[in-house]
């Protein structure tokens, strides 16, 4: 099993506070935004009920009521590599709330730091702390309160939810690279297999609109949904469409379709993460306009070869240079291989339709 197993869940507020104070930047780091983001990020997953939460929360919180998870909104948590605390209802048995995090489907666990009850006394005692740091900053305000202030507008909502790794990673270093904002307009991308929808949100937070692609109705209910919960519902678009069973030339037109009916920008890159239709990779580099940028990060040859055993199918890997080969003639910005926790070969590509095609 991976994930947080160096510690127990934290309990005692106390000894949890010694623990931050001894390793301040661990937990300190998740006031910082993404580059150019309008997402923050939070630390604390309150699951109090919605009016509790209205009623007295922590700054640096995002409310995910426990029924609303235990309902399928799992995909609004964090990831199982990055490190939260949990207020749970002051009534509530936080041992049992903690217990939901110790694995998921696959026998994985969260890295849960710490659960609490979000009782006055836990409140109060927070906002001590935060008093008394007001002139040394040692918290730099994880312990802030904020009493009365109802629910946080949708645009003043934290995530604990990440964008893919290698997306966050690259596409700041693509927008400079084809000055994206440079014409006033907020630009258009694809995002190909959008599931969820958190790549979608997150970009569009950064001032893209965004065409989110998949064929999982479920998925895309989700993606409305975030998008909406964070005040980017009108930059983001969802599509429902099975690129396996439509030429490149109709997908195409059907996006330029809603591009026409929302007064969009034509469609200026594309990025797909954990998703290959091989044939519109190869019909990309004759439909994309000049600056365009395309990103892809997806599963390479060696899968097969590791303990999870998949996928295997030639269609669903990437093969060594196929990606450079596509688009010989493009600007690289990354072309490399990463490695996922469980050891399996995933491509870090983007690049950028520039200066060497003339």
């Amino acid at each position: 099993m991976t994930g947080h197993t160096d510690a127990v869940v934290e309990r005692n507020f106390n000894r949890w506070l010694e623990r931050v104070q001894d390793n301040p930047v661990r937990f300190l780091s998740r006031a910082e935004n993404d580059e150019g983001s309008g997402v923050s990020r939070a630390f604390f997953l309150d699951v109090r009920d919605a009016q509790h939460f209205a009623s007295t929360r922590l700054r640096w919180s995002s409310n995910v009521p426990l029924r609303a998870l235990d309902e399928g909104a799992a995909y609004l948590i964090p990831p199982r590599t990055a490190r939260f605390a949990l207020i749970c209802d002051a009534d509530a048995n936080v041992d049992e709330a903690a217990k939901k995090f110790e694995s998921d489907f696959k026998g994985v666990a969260w890295s849960l730091e710490a659960a609490f009850a979000g009782t006055p006394a836990f409140f109060d005692a927070c906002a001590a702390i935060d008093e008394s740091d007001a002139t040394e900053s040692k918290y730099n305000g994880l312990f802030e309160v904020v009493r009365g202030g109802g629910t946080p507008a949708p645009r003043d909502r934290l995530r604990l939810w990440q964008p893919s790794p290698e997306l966050a990673r690259w596409l700041p270093s693509v927008e400079r690279k084809m000055d994206a904002f440079k014409d006033g307009r907020r630009p258009t991308c694809l995002d190909v297999g959008s599931g969820a929808g958190r790549d979608a949100v997150w970009v569009a937070s950064r001032g893209w609109n965004v065409v989110a692609i998949d064929n999982d109705k479920r998925g895309l209910d989700r993606c409305r949904s975030l998008a909406e919960r964070h005040g980017v519902e009108a930059s983001v678009r969802t599509l429902d469409l099975d690129l396996n069973k439509r030429a490149s030339e109709e997908t195409l037109a059907t996006i330029d379709k809603i591009l026409a009916l929302e007064s969009w920008s034509p469609v200026l890159a594309v990025y797909a993460v954990r998703y290959l239709h091989k044939p519109f990779v190869r019909d990309l580099p004759r439909m994309l306009p000049n600056r365009s940028a395309v990103l892809w990060f997806h599963f390479m040859r060696g899968c097969e070869r590791t303990s999870v055993g998949r996928p295997t199918k030639d269609r669903d890997l990437l093969e060594p240079n196929e990606l450079r080969d596509v688009f010989a003639l493009w600007d690289v910005i990354i072309d490399d291989v990463v490695e996922l926790p469980d050891g399996r070969p995933v491509s870090s590509f983007a690049v950028v339709r520039g200066a060497k095609e003339v």
